[in-house]
């Protein structure tokens, strides 16, 4: 499909209509509640999980007869990792743990991935499914800002009275604010779900053509959701945008500035390694917080987990205890990539974490000025991805997301013509 040169100056309401249908689907399944599910057997079904089971079979049967293009190796990379959890599941739990566990894994991973991978082939497609995002986001900040105000969950509280439970939020209020969970299961969730969009936004991904005041509406919503949420995962997950945003403002014009950013970061990294009595990641989670305690609890869970990594680096422990000290209570692990490497060994963190990369740096010679600004868009959000998931695990609709954001990025790999 040739790219449209319109795409770049269309209206909103044209542009949401680009949005194809099974990711348009998936997107409004993500934001209902996942208190509207019911259980078949031992098998519990949200609304999304609905979606990706109709969805599977139409969109697979596209990857394989090609309609979506050729099979990529960051296509094989998602397959090997849905196949090594399944693996990995079996050997710590049994056949019967794995095929659900390792069910629910390949749905919502693979599947997801597949309804963006098979869906998002073209400029028109990603700019609705985008743009989409945005509209959903907007949507719900006033929502998510009145939760933060005035402590009134209205979106849970009403989903959780109309699948008959009730809901307490049960999480302390930082600054004198509550703090808003959206439609999402945790605070943090809705944070990083509606930073992540920032990079994106920022690089006018979103039509320009409208009232000039509502340009910058998207913006405005996502940070306001984001903040909402008085999360040290959304703020992470911003600021690491920013600076992003700010080097590439600064730096036009500089060959190889992307290198370069590259080099100085690495450069800062050791220069902190050496000179602080902790090691440069220890430094880092412990700036990812807003506070002491859970700075602390942040490195504890990384020393730990890595031991764990070390000890079991084929085939990780399964879903088995980790190695957590005594005093800590919570079983959970703050960490997304750590937990991948924990649970499923080496083999598990490498078959998820380089298809993002891939997906990220593959291609860029051929593009345009306007696929490139749309795609250093892309590539700015899915960094501040990656570092929020150093803060929190990506469970339930937020991995969902992770996993679409993921297979929306794949058609820049697509060879277009110039």
């Amino acid at each position: 499909m040739p790219l449209s040169y319109k795409t770049a100056t269309a209206r909103a309401s044209k542009i949401l209509k680009w949005c194809p249908f099974w990711p348009k689907l998936l997107l409004i399944a993500l934001l209902i509640p996942t208190d509207f599910s019911f259980m078949i057997g031992s098998l519990r079904f949200t609304p999304y999980r609905v979606v990706l089971v109709v969805a599977f079979i139409p969109t697979l049967s596209k990857l394989i007869a090609h309609q979506a293009g050729k099979i990529s190796i960051a296509d094989t990379l998602v397959v090997l990792h849905t196949i090594w959890c399944f693996i990995v599941i079996a050997y710590h739990h049994g056949i019967g743990s794995s095929m659900e566990s390792g069910g629910i894994r390949m749905l919502e991973f693979f599947g997801t991935y597949l309804v963006a991978r098979v869906y998002i082939l073209s400029e028109k497609d990603y700019r609705g499914t985008i743009s989409y995002m945005f509209f959903l986001a907007i949507l719900i900040t006033p929502f998510v800002a009145i939760e933060a105000v005035t402590g009134v969950h209205l979106i849970k509280t009403l989903a959780s009275a109309a699948s008959g439970g009730h809901f307490h939020s049960g999480i302390e209020d930082r600054f004198g604010l509550s703090r808003a969970f959206g439609p999402f299961d945790h605070p943090i969730h809705l944070g990083i779900f509606a930073a992540s969009m920032f990079g994106i936004v920022s690089l006018r991904a979103f039509p320009r053509k409208g009232r000039p005041r509502l340009r910058r509406l998207p913006q405005v919503a996502v940070l306001a959701s984001a903040l909402s949420s008085v999360s040290s995962g959304a703020v992470a997950t911003l600021m690491t945008q920013i600076v992003l945003l700010l080097w590439n403002t600064f730096s036009a014009g500089i060959r190889n500035r992307w290198k370069i950013f590259t080099a100085l970061t690495f450069a800062a990294y050791m220069f902190v390694d050496l000179v602080s009595n902790r090691s440069g990641i220890k430094v880092l989670l412990h700036y990812l917080t807003f506070s002491a305690g859970t700075a602390y609890n942040r490195i504890i869970i990384f020393q730990y987990g890595i031991q764990d990594v070390f000890a079991h680096p084929l085939i990780g422990i399964g879903f088995n205890p980790w190695s957590k000290p005594t005093w800590m209570h919570s079983d959970s692990m703050d960490n997304f990539w750590l937990l991948q490497a924990v649970t499923y060994g080496v083999p598990g963190f490498i078959t998820i974490f380089t298809p993002v990369i891939i997906i990220m740096a593959g291609n860029w010679r051929q593009e345009n000025g306007r696929i490139a600004k749309l795609r250093l868009g892309w590539n700015i959000s899915m960094m501040g991805l990656i570092i929020g998931a150093c803060t929190v695990h990506f469970w339930n609709s937020l991995f969902v997301y992770f996993a679409l954001f993921l297979g929306s990025g794949h058609w820049f790999l697509s060879k277009r013509k110039p």
